[in-house]
């Protein structure tokens, strides 16, 4: 008796199996079982693990406080140039060849990263000129440059108001619609939503519905960009088939701007199947 109350709670088939399809099979008492082999077994847990790793993508955080200082010290250009090369920093902030390349990066280095060679080699050093006449960037030592923390960072945010850079993502989106739209889109950063990546007055709003969408004229206010410029960024900017914004509009709120979550985040979340939707997400 006891002997039969163990295998009722264990839950193991009762003697032998029965393969009816389909993966399934019945015992004695015709309980149902799905039969795996241990090769699939072993490759559904690979597939999950490799699933879970993907979530994890390497970023940079920008302080969303810090960003008027240097939208006001650098041209839209030039903030495009600074999101790119920050997306090159360690933890200590020195700007590196790359992931796997520990090596200080030169200025060669960051000229061909730009796409500012030769007769371009003026527009990079009016650009790096800019950013340590401001502190932006500092040569702590020859050959070895440096990116304020005040601006860009890696590591531990200690609580402070900052927009992850996804950086595969942002390199790919900067290769595909330049360093100027790059720069425009920086000016947005302050504003992306801590939940929902909407461009907002009050990014760290915790109620919905209190969420203060803002439509063109009032991004284009806040963010010294012409309204033409606003329609044209939030409308048209593609990379790699994806959308960067997303345009929506209600009867309620009129027009107002969702930023692609796979470039910018506040903070890393799993995307919603509206999301997914609307821009294109695997």
């Amino acid at each position: 008796m006891n002997k039969c109350m163990r295998e009722v709670l264990s839950g193991e088939p009762r003697r032998s199996l029965n393969y009816v399809g389909n993966g399934y099979a019945l015992d004695e008492t015709g309980k149902p079982y799905y039969v795996e082999s241990v090769e699939q077994r072993e490759n559904r847990r690979r597939i999950m693990a490799q699933k879970g790793e993907g979530r994890k993508r390497s970023f940079v955080w920008n302080r969303m406080e810090s960003i008027a200082e240097v939208t006001d010290k650098l041209t839209p250009a030039q903030c495009g140039h600074l999101l790119i090369l920050s997306s090159f920093i360690n933890y200590d902030g020195l700007l590196v060849k790359n992931e796997n390349n520990a090596e200080a990066m030169s200025t060669a280095d960051m000229r061909r990263i730009l796409r500012l060679q030769g007769t371009k080699e003026s527009t990079f050093y009016d650009f790096l000129n800019a950013c340590e006449m401001n502190n932006i960037i500092e040569e702590r030592s020859k050959g070895y440059y440096y990116v304020n923390p005040r601006f860009h960072f890696r590591g531990k945010t200690e609580g402070d108001r900052v927009v992850k850079s996804y950086i595969t993502r942002l390199r790919e989106m900067s290769s595909d619609i330049g360093a100027h739209n790059t720069g425009i889109l920086y000016r947005m950063l302050p504003y992306v939503h801590v939940d929902t990546n909407i461009l907002c007055a009050n990014p760290n709003e915790q109620v919905p519905k209190l969420i203060r969408k803002l439509n063109r004229r009032e991004l284009a206010d806040l963010t010294g960009l012409s309204v033409g410029t606003i329609s044209r960024v939030t409308g048209r900017l593609i990379f790699e088939g994806h959308p960067v914004f997303a345009n929506i509009r209600t009867a309620t709120d009129g027009a107002y701007y969702m930023l692609n979550p796979t470039i910018f985040e506040r903070k890393e979340r799993e995307y919603n199947p509206t999301e997914r939707a609307i821009f294109g997400l695997d």
